[in-house]
């Protein structure tokens, strides 16, 4: 529920500054100014909505749940990425573990050669992640 709030105090926080950011530009140089600020922000909310839609896009074109290697994939992750972030270094999209639409929710990707790995998303912010590793065969691996 905390972390629910803190949500809604950022986007509250920005829809504010934005609007105050507008209001002091047209009291400050009038329409021009607000139609400059505004110019911008539009043009700030075009280039997040084309940074989602090449990634979907990109992940639209592989396997759901699929990596290249899931060893490298594990140490790009860091607490706190978006989703959208850790869709775009999987190049896929992850398969939901958990139950549509409960917080926190669970996605998993896996290479070819089995390994796995599993991402816990609390209000669409990375909070936790695990790597299982595909049992070897001794007779895969070199025999040593």
């Amino acid at each position: 529920m905390r972390q629910n709030a803190r949500m809604n105090w950022r986007s509250l926080t920005l829809t504010f500054g934005l609007a105050a950011l507008l209001y002091l530009s047209f009291r400050a140089f009038g329409w021009w100014g607000f139609s400059l600020v505004s110019s911008g922000i539009i043009f700030w909310l075009l280039q997040h909505v084309t940074r989602l839609m090449k990634t979907m896009e990109s992940a639209a074109e592989r396997p759901m749940g699929s990596l290249n290697n899931a060893v490298m994939f594990h140490a790009q992750l860091h607490r706190g990425q978006r989703l959208l972030k850790v869709i775009g270094m999987a190049g896929s999209l992850g398969k939901l573990q958990s139950d549509k639409g409960v917080q926190p929710e669970i996605f998993a990707w896996q290479d070819e050669a089995g390994d796995r790995i599993e991402c816990t998303f609390q209000q669409g912010r990375l909070t936790n992640w695990s790597l299982q590793r595909a049992a070897m065969d001794p007779a895969e691996s070199g025999g040593t």
